[in-house]
């Protein structure tokens, strides 16, 4: 048996070269992870002397006390960081954190509360909540308050204006119809005291520097976390015009439907007052992985920003890996027919993607006989409809596997393995970061009684990597401390 990271091979059941390959997937995901990792932004971010603040290349002068308030995965190896930082000066620090993430901390005056199982709010999030408002609300004038926020945290900050039963029970529809992460914190916003930029109307006359590890696509600050500190700009009928959109209105609680249908503009107080800053994204984590691969691999950073539905992600990865191939074998002829059709998938999950350049990309691997390893970032979504167990990324790694199946014979020429892992450490209500894909696992399943389309129509994608070869295309890390998304790993190279 051999181990990679927390999940078992047996090698009478692998290919050598396919185990090698995991092992080396897994130390780009965990080099890509630890770039992102809380406390190595936070040091590289603040800086204190005495009675001044520095963020980034920004001065704050302290005059009093400072607090520190986050909700969010990342939050607590965040604020120890920043009490570190501050060395002894913190007047207070209150987090809200998955269950899970508390441990033991020597001298330590940070304040760890747990909420929201499987990132779903609870009445412990509430709590926390109320928690943190207090400590808002006991600040003097002039008194400092840093914020730290990271992904999850819409779950772990929740004081809903509705009963928080009526509230769950929406998200999780609107999540059921593929909404979007900024379509739900819309909703969100709307039906909340503190998100949407209310939570800095609770700050008197005092500073407010928010730190934030942004989880979605394009760092949109007023998204993340559903942007407790950034003013809401959405107009004031949008959240019902998405439950509209979905055709729930029929499907969502009245108290719901009627906040929403009286929801009105709402003006952010103190906004000059207010510094955001994004102090961290997949950004850093994906220049990290083309660093760690260039020496071996023909890298490309070939999208920050994929986003849909996970059944067209999927094909548009089944296609790239076609395309590729077909390159890389005869680079003077490239076949118009899958480069146009590869276009129009790129067209419906990230229109940024340039083909041209991984085009040339392809034909410098196999100018140099070299493989490629392709890396990218983004969240898609899932459209839940049967009643398995899964999450997006174990989703996507089997969509492609059984994708790519009717083309195995050709892929013969070629060892292929495709990754997708969650930053977090953690795929949809799952002990799962990610899953792996590759040519050869639909037939080896079928071998073993299983119907890998079967497990995908009931989103049961974790019931079958469980199954599947005794569970060893499943990776488990567990709560990473971070959250920058999801990252894809695709290595195609000539055996």
């Amino acid at each position: 048996m051999v181990f990679i990271g927390e999940f078992i091979v047996s090698t009478e059941r692998s290919d050598k070269r396919l185990i090698g390959m995991k092992k080396y997937v897994i130390n780009i995901f965990r080099e890509c992870v630890k770039s992102v990792l809380p406390r190595n932004i936070i040091k590289n971010t603040l800086k204190f002397d005495s009675k001044t603040l520095y963020v980034k290349d920004t001065k704050f002068f302290v005059p009093k006390n400072i607090y520190v308030v986050g909700f969010g995965k990342a939050v607590l190896e965040m604020a120890l960081e920043v009490e570190k930082v501050l060395n002894g000066t913190l007047k207070k620090a209150v987090v809200s954190v998955p269950f899970g993430t508390r441990r033991h901390i020597n001298h330590s005056q940070v304040c760890i509360m747990e909420a929201a199982h499987n990132n779903i709010p609870d009445q412990h999030s509430v709590e926390n909540t109320n928690c943190i408002i207090n400590t808002i609300k006991s600040m003097e004038d002039d008194d400092i308050l840093i914020v730290l926020i990271s992904g999850g945290g819409s779950a772990l900050l929740c004081s809903p204006t509705v009963p928080l039963s009526d509230k769950i029970i929406t998200t999780k529809l609107l999540s059921s119809h593929s909404a979007t992460i900024e379509q739900l914190n819309t909703v969100r916003k709307a039906l909340s005291h503190v998100k949407g930029g209310k939570l800095i109307n609770l700050v008197k006359k005092s500073t407010v520097i928010s730190l934030i590890l942004s989880d979605i696509v394009g760092d949109p600050l007023s998204a993340i976390a559903s942007g407790p500190t950034i003013p809401n700009n959405d107009s004031h009928d949008l959240p019902i015009e998405i439950i509209k959109h979905f055709n729930l209105l029929d499907k969502i609680p009245s108290t719901v439907l009627n906040a929403l249908e009286q929801n009105k503009p709402f003006n952010c107080l103190n906004v000059e007052r207010v510094h955001n800053y994004v102090i961290g994204n997949n950004s850093v984590a994906l220049q990290t992985g083309i660093e760690y691969t260039q020496k071996d691999y023909t890298s490309v950073l070939l999208t920050k920003s994929l986003q849909g539905k996970v059944a067209l992600v999927s094909k548009f990865y089944s296609n790239l890996i076609i395309f590729v191939c077909h390159v890389y074998l005869d680079p003077k002829n490239i076949n118009e027919a899958l480069k146009n059709e590869l276009i129009l998938n790129i067209s419906k999950v990230d229109k940024e993607i340039d083909i041209d350049m991984l085009t040339r990309k392809v034909i410098e691997a196999s100018s140099n006989k070299s493989g490629l390893c392709i890396l990218s970032g983004g969240e898609p979504t899932v459209k839940v409809q049967g009643i398995g167990l899964g999450g997006r990324n174990q989703e996507l790694a089997l969509r492609i596997s059984v994708n790519i199946e009717r083309h195995s014979a050709f892929l013969k020429q070629f060892d292929i393995l495709f990754f997708s892992g969650g930053t977090d450490g953690i795929d949809g209500p799952t002990d799962a970061c990610g899953a792996f894909a590759y040519p050869g696992l639909v037939d080896t399943a079928r071998f073993q009684g299983l119907n890998p389309s079967q497990f995908i129509e009931n989103n049961d994608s974790y019931g079958f990597y469980s199954l599947y070869n005794e569970g060893e295309d499943l990776f488990k890390i567990g709560h990473t401390g971070t959250n920058v998304m999801d990252l894809h790993v695709l290595i195609i190279k000539p055996n």
